[in-house]
């Protein structure tokens, strides 16, 4: 997120058309910072240290021939940790070109193939990857119905590009119990099917230690959570985004647990006239000016994401599969407009939050129909809630000085209520 990541972007463009120089300049910057964010540590917070290291880790190793699978954000990718396959999430790849200023080739590869510019630039971005093959081919797609209409015809697709197995967990909306069950169902058919691809028995008891280790970073994060009224971890806004793909890929990784540890010890207290900002959706991956205007040194800060805390549910190691298939049956955003409205409100009285930022992505449907919604409750709780529009992905779609204007106008209402 810095003008050397957009400088190597400009020297890889050279080789876009080249698949095989293409993909060896871009393995080496990325193992370069790989290395250096492990070995060269910066002076941040030790929980963001170990957070922004795993972001790069998985596209590096995506990028090495290590067995990968792509998936989706709110798949099951504990599966996929107890045979060492690394799980690289799609939304994931396309941050990071966009972070790059790369995107612009891969969504006019998916242009040209046929995808219509109605798909979300996360789609489009990552399945024009998947058409110019940027990256190795993974060993298999894995993607879940939850949040995103897009996800079975993208992730799909991917597959056949790939010519790779895909795997399709249908997860209803509603957040229903008797939907466990067929979840269930489909789980045990995603491992024999794993099975098959891989040649090997899978190994049910170390996917219990796995969930044991998910268990203890969902306490972790639970206890800290309850600190955070007034307190906060200072981030840049693309210090969320790789939060927020970590922290679904990797729920059950040791490191992840590690993190969740040292995220108390890295609480500063609140300043003196500082306000708190719950952020709702996801900012822009690219560096941009929002990232200027609620940087973690103003005043006016960010102090969680909805998406850092979806996820958290307490799983249960002596029944694997059916404490997954409840995990993803009950997380808020398979639900309606309620039950995300009360995952954010939970989360802006336990921040202690001053008011609310929605960034609305463009073609992200789910997250744009109930803007309206959450504006009026949270409104009636007195809370300002401001909603901006643009593209998470597509760099050039910024409206810089339009963004500015609105978000300092909502700054001032915020300054305004002491």
């Amino acid at each position: 997120m810095s003008k050397k990541s957009v400088g190597f972007g400009r020297f890889l463009r050279r080789y876009i058309d080249d698949e095989v120089k293409f993909r060896k300049w871009l393995n080496l910057g990325i193992a370069f910072e790989s290395f250096r964010r492990r070995r060269l540590p910066s002076r941040k917070a030790r929980f963001l240290r170990i957070i922004n290291s795993l972001a790069v880790e998985e596209i590096y190793y995506s990028l090495t021939g290590r067995e990968t699978a792509w998936v989706n954000l709110l798949a099951p990718s504990e599966l996929l940790l107890p045979l060492g396959i690394n799980p690289v999430s799609a939304e994931g790849v396309s941050g990071m070109l966009a972070s790059m200023h790369l995107e612009g080739f891969a969504i006019s590869s998916a242009a040209e193939s046929g995808i219509p510019d109605s798909l979300c630039t996360f789609h489009r971005t990552s399945l024009g990857a998947s058409i110019k093959k940027l990256f190795p081919a993974p060993r298999f797609i894995m993607t879940s119905t939850i949040f995103c209409d897009g996800n079975l015809p993208t992730f799909k697709r991917i597959s056949r590009e790939y010519q790779v197995p895909f795997i399709l967990i249908d997860v209803p909306r509603g957040r229903m119990k008797n939907s466990v069950g067929y979840v269930h169902s489909q789980l045990k058919e995603a491992i024999e099917l794993i099975e098959e691809i891989t040649g090997k028995p899978y190994p049910m008891n170390l996917l219990s230690d796995i969930l044991a280790i998910e268990r203890q970073t969902v306490e972790n994060l639970s206890r800290v959570r309850k600190e955070m009224k007034s307190s906060y971890l200072p981030q840049e806004l693309y210090e969320y985004m790789n939060a927020l793909y970590v922290m679904h890929t990797l729920a059950g990784d040791i490191r992840l647990k590690d993190a969740s540890e040292e995220f108390e010890r890295d609480l500063i207290a609140d300043r003196h006239e500082q306000k708190k900002i719950l952020w709702l959706h996801i900012p822009p991956y690219y560096d941009n000016e929002l990232f200027k205007i609620f940087s973690p040194k103003s005043k006016h800060t960010v102090v969680g994401n909805e998406l850092m805390w979806d996820w958290l549910y307490p799983v249960e190691p002596d029944r694997p599969l059916e404490s997954l298939a409840e995990k993803l049956v009950f997380n808020p955003l398979c639900g309606g407009a309620e039950d995300r409205w009360k995952l954010c409100a939970d989360l802006a009285d336990d921040f202690g939050a001053d008011g609310i930022v929605h960034f609305t992505h463009w073609g992200c449907r789910q997250s744009a129909g109930s803007v309206s919604y959450l504006k009026k409750m949270f409104e009636s709780k007195g809370l300002p809630f401001l909603e901006l529009t643009g593209d998470c992905v597509d760099h050039t779609s910024e409206g810089a000085g339009q963004l500015r204007t609105r978000a300092q106008a909502f700054l001032e209402i915020l300054e305004g209520r002491r």
